[in-house]
């Protein structure tokens, strides 16, 4: 390679951070593509296993529980080994293969949930898969504790695939509830956005925004997690709403800015003069002959 060319090291990380923005559902397509742009396809070998593993984490991919009974987020909250996660809903910790995104194997928890927090966690669960199966029928939550932070972290991922009509999508949101029994509950989340939609172009939307809120505290766990639950419902439907609006703006005024009002003339087409002027031609045309 030339002396001021870019180096190995350098060619790989610049093929990481492509990866890392590979669209959702596109990851796999985008490392072929990567590798063929590389002098030498074997120089993302090293870098694989932990580029695969930051990409899934980062995008919480969701995959089949053993016996295919309830579905599980991969996520760096629920990490608790090399290439461990936990599943709550299945009491259960899974060995997942980042390469091959699937489960090799699944053992009994042994002591990566809090005890004290159980209680409010298993019922904020149940409310936020209830809540995904209303609005993100193709997403899951997985919800997990922290003894050291006394909080409780749901996560919720939901992806849509449809690469026969040139589009994927997938919608990313994760909140720490600090758990109370009195006063006000501390929420703070991050919601996030990719779509991609490629028919005879690129086009990418990434909306990446935090929010934070607060809910009444309670010594019931089941309404501890109503408070908490319909704090963060409140906000995700608000920022779907906000979404919207965006869009019905984004029609109606940039994407028209995008377009010449006038041509350079700065004068509008007379079309009908146009018309007739054609028309005109037409019928001398066929008098001549």
């Amino acid at each position: 390679m030339a002396a001021d060319g870019p180096t190995d090291a350098e060619l790989v990380d610049i093929a990481t951070r492509f990866l890392m923005n590979a669209p959702p559902g596109e990851f796999l397509d985008v490392v072929t593509d990567v590798r063929r742009l590389l002098p030498n396809e074997s120089l993302l070998n090293s870098t694989a296993a932990a580029t695969f593993k930051e990409y899934n984490c980062d995008q919480m991919v969701q995959v089949d529980a053993p016996g295919g009974t309830h579905k599980v987020l991969i996520s760096k909250y629920g990490e608790v080994g090399e290439n461990e996660y936990v599943d709550p809903v299945g009491q259960q910790v899974l060995q997942f293969d980042h390469i091959k995104q699937e489960v090799l194997s699944a053992r009994p928890l042994s002591g990566e949930l809090s005890p004290d927090l159980e209680p409010a966690r298993a019922a904020i669960e149940k409310q936020a898969l209830t809540y995904c199966v209303d609005h993100y029928p193709n997403g899951t939550a997985t919800v997990y504790s922290s003894r050291a932070e006394n909080a409780i972290f749901v996560c919720i991922s939901s992806a849509k695939f449809s690469p026969s009509n040139f589009w994927n999508g997938r919608w990313r949101a994760e909140w720490k509830v600090v758990v109370a029994k009195s006063g006000n509950m501390q929420l703070s989340g991050r919601i996030r956005v990719q779509v991609h939609y490629y028919e005879d172009g690129n086009v990418q939307l990434q909306t990446d925004t935090t929010k934070k809120c607060t809910a009444p505290g309670a010594a019931d766990p089941t309404a501890l997690a109503t408070n908490a639950m319909k704090a963060i419902i409140k906000v995700e439907q608000a920022f779907h709403q906000a979404l919207d609006t965006s869009y019905t703006t984004m029609g109606e005024t940039s994407f028209k800015a995008l377009r010449r009002a006038l041509p350079v003339t700065h004068s509008k087409i007379k079309w009908e003069a146009i018309r007739t002027y054609r028309v005109g031609t037409e019928v001398g045309s066929s008098s001549s002959s």
